[in-house]
């Protein structure tokens, strides 16, 4: 495997990572703003 090719891996690695992680902050987000929702109705 050349240089390059473990480069590339590592970057999809790392996007899958974010991708991931952004999702967590979405569904925390979503989960605090339902809950408020229900609080106030």
């Amino acid at each position: 495997m050349t240089l390059n090719e473990t480069k590339k891996d590592l970057n999809l690695e790392i996007k899958k990572d974010l991708k991931k992680s952004k999702l967590k902050v979405l569904t925390n987000e979503n989960d605090f703003l339902v809950k408020n929702l229900k609080k106030a109705g």
